[in-house]
């Protein structure tokens, strides 16, 4: 084995390493969000679909979110069933859009304040100044992955 395979070797994995964060982080934010409805998965969807106006393409919330289509679909199917959020078929007739019912904005400014006490949490753990740059480079890696071929 060559020596630069012996050091990758030797490295923690990335995708497990980031994943536990995630799934303990995951816990956290949901445990907050609770109080309000939601999970941190779907308080994610909700306050994108926000930024956008309130309405956006089913194909782009996916690229956002890094969703494939079908575990989108299956993720706003309890924001459907809770009257959330509506799914329509857009302009164009080939494709659907996703837009937050008036509900929605209720439920996400109930939300609101149980996801900034999880974020106190972690980024006074964390380090609020070490934060942004940490986020950065974790967008980075996501890049790095989006761009990488399927296999």
């Amino acid at each position: 084995m060559r020596r630069e395979e012996r050091l990758i070797g030797q490295t923690a994995c990335a995708a497990g390493t980031l994943r536990r964060a995630s799934r303990s982080l995951t816990r956290l934010y949901d445990a907050h969000l609770a109080r309000a409805g939601l999970t941190t998965t779907q308080f994610s969807i909700l306050r994108t679909i926000q930024r956008d106006g309130g309405r956006t393409a089913l194909a782009r919330l996916a690229s956002v979110l890094v969703f494939e289509r079908t575990s989108l679909y299956r993720a706003l199917a309890p924001l459907r069933r809770e009257r959330l959020v509506t799914i329509t078929t857009s302009t164009d007739r080939r494709a659907k859009d996703v837009a937050l019912t008036p509900r929605a904005n209720r439920r996400i400014a109930a939300a609101t304040p149980h996801w900034a006490a999880a974020q106190r949490v972690v980024l006074d753990r964390f380090g609020r100044t070490d934060w942004p740059a940490f986020a950065d480079r974790i967008g980075d890696l996501t890049e790095i992955a989006r761009s990488m071929p399927s296999i």
